[in-house]
C-alpha cells in the first residue's frame, strides 16, 4: 500500500505530527470502546446451551462394579494374532489416516481464527518513474518524477464485542471433534477387525466339522452299499445315505467363501490388498471370551468417542451463537503506516522523508435486508441441534451398551446350553453306530443320530463364534481401546499429533 500523500493522520515524522496524530487515534478508539462497551453490556446476553440427560446409576444389565473396562481390550481373548492385527489397523488403516488428515486440517483452522485477534503486519513498498517527453518549459507545468518507499503497515481490528473470540472458540471446539473423531473411526476399526476375525475363525471351525462330518457320511454310506451287496440294505437306505452325505458336502463352498471374504476384509482393515490375504493365518487356539466390565454410565459418556465429538460440537454451536449475536454490535478498526519516501523531480532528488499515517474506523450495523437477524436465527436453530444431538448420542451409546450386555448374557446362556447338546449328540451317535454294527438296528437310527450330531455340533460351533462377536460388540459399545494408541509425550495438549 502507497502512503497518501496527504491526510489529516498522515505527514513527515515529525515529533509534533507524531503526536497530534497518536493523540486523534486515541480519541477515536475512547470514543468506539466507550460506545461499543455500553451496547455489549446491555445488550450482549448469549445463552448457552448443554444437553440434558438423566444418567442412570448403574446398567440395568450389568453388575455394580467399579471396575472399567480394560483398555487393550483385545488382548484379553488371549489370541497373539488377533492383538498384532488390531494393533497394525489401529496405526496403518487409510480411514485413520484420512480421519487423522482432517484433523490436522482442523487445527490449522484454530490457527487461522486465533490469528485475527492479532495485528496484522505487512512490508509495503512502492516505485515510480513518470516522464512527460516534453520539453523544458513543459517540464515547468508536468514535471517529470521519480519516487520509491517503503515501510510497514499494521491494521488491527480490535475484538470489542468478543465476535473474533468467539470464532476462535468455535475453531478450537471444531479442532477437539475431529480428535475425537479419530480416535472414533480408530475404535470401529480395531472392533471391525475383531469381528472379521472371530467371522474367519468360526468359519475355519465350521468347515474342520463339517469336513470331519461328511468324511463320516461317507464312511456310513460305505458300510450301506457293503450291506446291500450283502443283502443285508435296500437301494433306498443307499439313497438315505448317500443324500446325508451330499447334504453335508453342499454346506462347505458358502463356508469357504465366509473365510475368503473375512482374510479379504481384514486385510483391507489393516492397511494391505485382499490380494495379500492369503498370509492372514489365524491361531489354531481357542480365544478366551473375557468377563468385560462395563463400569459406571457416567464414565462411559467420558470414554465413547462418539459422544465427546458431540459434545465439542456443541461447544461449537455455543461459540457460533456468541459469534452471530457479536454481528449487531460495532467494529473497531485500526491501521497504522510507517515508512519512508524518495521522491525526485525532474532528475533532481528531494532528498528521503519519513511519513506516518494513523487511521481508525468504527462501523456498526444499520440496515443489511435481515442478514444479521437471518445470521442470529441460523446459529440459534444450530445451537438447538446440537443440543439435540448429543443429548441423543448419550441415550444411545447407553442403549448400546444395555443391548450388548443382554445379547452377550443371552448369548452364554445359550453357547452353554449348545456345548451339553453337542456332547449328548455324539455320546448317542457312538452309541448308534454301535448298535447299527452288531445288527441291533436298522440304518435309520443311525442317520438320525448323525443328523442331530451334524445340526448340533454346527450350532454349538455358530454359539461359540456369536459369543465371542457379542462381546466385541460390547467392548465397541463402551468406547475403549483408543487410549492405548495415543501418543505418550504430550498426551494432554496434543494427543493425536
Amino acid at each position: 500500500m502507497s502512503p497518501p500523500l496527504a491526510s489529516p493522520l498522515s505527514g513527515s515524522a515529525g515529533p509534533k505530527t507524531v503526536r497530534a496524530a497518536g493523540q486523534l487515534a486515541g480519541r477515536v478508539a475512547m470514543s468506539a470502546l466507550a460506545a461499543s462497551f455500553a451496547l455489549v453490556f446491555t445488550g450482549c446476553s448469549t445463552p448457552i446451551s448443554h444437553a440434558q440427560v438423566d444418567v442412570p446409576a448403574q446398567f440395568v444389565a450389568g453388575t455394580v462394579a467399579d471396575i472399567e473396562p480394560e483398555a487393550a481390550w483385545w488382548e484379553s481373548f488371549g489370541d497373539p494374532i488377533l492383538t498384532e492385527l488390531v494393533r497394525r489397523a489401529a496405526i496403518e488403516n487409510r480411514d485413520v489416516k484420512i480421519a487423522a488428515e482432517r484433523l490436522h486440517a482442523a487445527r490449522a483452522g484454530v490457527t487461522v481464527s486465533r490469528s485475527f485477534l492479532m495485528p496484522s503486519v505487512s512490508a509495503v513498498g512502492s516505485a515510480g518513474d513518470r516522464s512527460s517527453g516534453y520539453g523544458d518549459a513543459v517540464k515547468q507545468l508536468l514535471p517529470d518524477t521519480k519516487s520509491a518507499s517503503a515501510g510497514l503497515d499494521v491494521s488491527w481490528e480490535v475484538d470489542l464485542s468478543g465476535r473474533l473470540r468467539a470464532g476462535a472458540a468455535a475453531s478450537a471446539a471444531d479442532a477437539l471433534a475431529a480428535e475425537h473423531g479419530v480416535r472414533g473411526v480408530r475404535l470401529l476399526v480395531m472392533t471391525d477387525v475383531a469381528s472379521n476375525y472371530f467371522t474367519l475363525v468360526g468359519a475355519q471351525r465350521q468347515l474342520d466339522t463339517l469336513r470331519a462330518i461328511t468324511a463320516a457320511h461317507d464312511e456310513t454310506l460305505r458300510l450301506v452299499k457293503a450291506r446291500q451287496r450283502a443283502g443285508l440294505a435296500t437301494s433306498f437306505d443307499v439313497e438315505r445315505a448317500q443324500t446325508d452325505a451330499e447334504s453335508a458336502r453342499a454346506q462347505i463352498p458358502p463356508l469357504e467363501t465366509v473365510v475368503a471374504v473375512s482374510r479379504h476384509r481384514i486385510a483391507v482393515l489393516i492397511g494391505d490388498q485382499a490380494s495379500h490375504a492369503a498370509r492372514i493365518e489365524p491361531w489354531r487356539g481357542d480365544a478366551i471370551v473375557p468377563q468385560a466390565q462395563p463400569g459406571q454410565p457416567a464414565t462411559l459418556l467420558q470414554r465413547r468417542p462418539d459422544v465427546l465429538a458431540l459434545m465439542a460440537q456443541l461447544d461449537a454451536a455455543n461459540a457460533r451463537r456468541k459469534q452471530a449475536a457479536a454481528e449487531w454490535f460495532p467494529r473497531l478498526f485500526l491501521d497504522a503506516s510507517f515508512g519512508s519516501q524518495n521522491l525526485g523531480l525532474n532528475g533532481i532528488g528531494l532528498g528521503a522523508a519519513r511519513y506516518t499515517n494513523v487511521a481508525g474506523l468504527l462501523a456498526m450495523p444499520i440496515f443489511n435486508a435481515g442478514r444479521t437477524q437471518a445470521l442470529n436465527e441460523a446459529a440459534e436453530s444450530g445451537q438447538r441441534e446440537a443440543v439435540l444431538r448429543a443429548e441423543d448420542g448419550m441415550v444411545r451409546a447407553l442403549e448400546d451398551v444395555e443391548n450388548a450386555l443382554v445379547a452377550l448374557s443371552s448369548e452364554r446362556q445359550r453357547s452353554q446350553s449348545l456345548q451339553a447338546a453337542a456332547a449328548s449328540a455324539e455320546a448317542a451317535l457312538g452309541r448308534a453306530q454301535s448298535l447299527y454294527d452288531r445288527g441291533q438296528i436298522d440304518l435309520l437310527p443311525l442317520l438320525d443320530a448323525q443328523r442331530a450330531r451334524l445340526a448340533v455340533r454346527l450350532s454349538a460351533n455358530d454359539g461359540s463364534t456369536q459369543l465371542l462377536l457379542d462381546s466385541v460388540q460390547l467392548y465397541k459399545a463402551l468406547g475403549g481401546g483408543w487410549q492405548a494408541f495415543e501418543p505418550a509425550a504430550d498426551n494432554a495438549a496434543r494427543p493425536l499429533s
